[in-house]
C-alpha cells in the first residue's frame, strides 16, 4: 500500500505519538485508504504527509515532507515482502546531481510552488 500511496518504491516515515504532535499550518486533507488507515496530504499541492491507523495512538509522518529530512534517519524496515529487488543495486548505479541532469539555465528558470524549506507565515 505504501508504494501506491507515495508513488515510489517505498515511504520513509517518522513515528510520533499523537499526543506529542500538532499540525502547524491548519489541517491536511485526509483520505481513508483502507479499512484500517487514513492518509493525510496537502490539499493545495497534493504532497503526501502522513499515515495514521484509525483510532491509533501514533502518526507516521513522511520524512520527505520535512524541512530537514536527514534528521529523521530510519531505524528499521517494514513491508519487506514488497521490497523491490533492484533497490539492493541502487547505490551502485551511476548518479548525477539535479544541476548536472538539467543544466544551470533550466534549473534557474524553475519556479517552485511547494512549501519552501523554511518557516513562513501561515496563509
Amino acid at each position: 500500500m505504501c508504494q501506491k500511496a507515495v508513488a515510489g518504491p517505498f515511504g520513509v516515515y517518522a513515528v510520533i505519538p499523537l499526543a506529542d504532535f500538532a499540525w502547524t499550518r491548519g489541517a491536511p486533507a485526509t483520505w481513508v485508504s483502507s479499512s484500517v488507515a487514513t492518509r493525510d496530504f496537502c490539499s493545495r499541492c497534493g504532497t503526501p504527509l502522513a499515515y495514521r491507523v484509525i483510532d491509533g495512538s501514533d502518526v507516521e509522518i513522511l520524512t520527505g515532507s520535512l524541512d530537514q529530512p536527514a534528521r529523521a534517519q530510519p531505524t528499521y524496515e517494514l513491508g519487506t515482502e514488497a521490497k523491490l529487488a533492484w533497490l539492493a543495486e541502487l547505490s551502485r548505479l551511476p548518479g548525477k546531481s539535479t544541476l548536472e541532469n538539467i543544466g544551470a539555465e533550466e534549473m534557474g528558470a524553475i519556479i517552485g510552488h511547494q512549501h519552501p524549506d523554511h518557516d513562513t507565515p501561515a496563509p
